[in-house]
């Protein structure tokens, strides 16, 4: 068994909510256990804290009163969000299935990776459609690593004033390297924009050289994370600043079902998958969880007690309905302009 000692460390640092030592501490128990030729307990511990989300211990909270704000208009540059989103409430293909669980396992066990003069992947960027999943991969990566999300306002750290948009950038990475964070970039393209394209300012390109710069110096044990929803618009320097690019697509036939499962899990259900497979093809994972979120308020407020395939098949045509307005609506848009 392992040492006093460790077990009292071990006892210690959960008490103070050290999520970081306890790790650390179990680490040094396990490599104990494998030293005294325990392999199957070894294996068992490991396993086990590989595959937890900590949910009980909990972070020493930063000074979240002093956000980094505008100067001009005094609003907040960043939010602070909590997730409680896992790896049960994402479907994800197998590459990218791959990818995550290879980042969360290298961030866990940095040091590890530290002793050997190697460091965890800290800068990914999310590239894919709207509504396959990006946000909420960012959230699983954040209760996976019980981390708080350091979530970007564009809407307010893009200025009209020569300057401050790139003050604004330094501010946030500032802010962000005193603490733990998945910092995300959403929206990214929105300061991201090819320096090449000649539509864009003086400005936008001088915001681009602080960004890359910054991102470059930017040392933290935290996880930058930026996603777009048009990689093709994005500057070519900033594809080699990241660790890894994850791509997300559409999701195919066994994904279309995989996610029917999970959306209708709390609620007994009769729908036909197979057929649906077909039918859901081209929608986003988005589209198909609002279709599964309105079947069962239907289900619900008609008091049946189960989702039934009538009433599944009734919420996608309403939302098959709503799709096709929004596709005439955005195709008038751009005929216009």
């Amino acid at each position: 068994m392992a040492t006093g000692d460790l077990i009292r460390e071990l006892f210690s640092s959960y008490k103070q909510g050290d999520d970081e030592q306890f790790r650390a501490v179990a680490h040094k128990i396990i490599v104990e256990e494998r030293n005294k030729n325990h392999n199957l307990l070894a294996r068992d511990l490991e396993r086990i804290i590989e595959q937890s989300t900590p949910k009980t211990l909990h972070r020493a909270s930063p000074n979240w009163q002093k956000l980094p704000t505008d100067r001009e208009s005094g609003v907040s540059l960043v939010d602070i969000k909590e997730s409680t989103k896992s790896m049960r409430d994402i479907v994800l293909d197998e590459n990218l299935n791959t990818q995550i669980e290879l980042i969360i396992k290298e961030y866990r066990y940095r040091e590890r990776l530290y002793s050997y003069g190697l460091s965890p992947k800290r800068k990914l960027l999310f590239a894919g459609l709207p509504g396959t999943g990006k946000t909420l991969l960012c959230e699983v990566l954040a209760t996976e690593l019980n981390l708080p999300i350091l979530y970007t306002r564009f809407d307010s750290v893009v200025s009209s004033y020569l300057g401050e948009t790139a003050a604004n950038l330094r501010k946030i990475f500032d802010f962000a390297s005193k603490g733990k964070w998945i910092v995300f970039f959403d929206e990214f393209d929105a300061i991201g924009k090819s320096r090449e394209d000649q539509y864009e300012h003086g400005e936008l390109k001088r915001v681009v050289n602080t960004f890359l710069q910054l991102l470059d110096n930017f040392e933290s044990e935290s996880l930058f994370v930026a996603a777009t929803n048009h990689e093709n618009l994005l500057d070519r320097a900033l594809w080699r600043r990241f660790d890894d690019i994850l791509f997300f697509s559409l999701p195919d036939k066994n994904a279309i079902i995989s996610l029917i499962k999970l959306k209708l899990r709390n609620l007994p259900h009769s729908v036909e998958y197979k057929k649906y497979a077909s039918e859901l093809s081209g929608w986003s994972q988005s589209d198909i969880e609002l279709a599964c979120i309105d079947a069962v308020k239907r289900s619900i407020l008609e008091d049946s007690d189960e989702v039934t395939d009538t009433i599944f098949e009734s919420a996608v045509r309403y939302h098959q309905r709503r799709m096709e307005v929004i596709a005439k609506t955005v195709s008038n848009q751009q005929t216009d302009e």
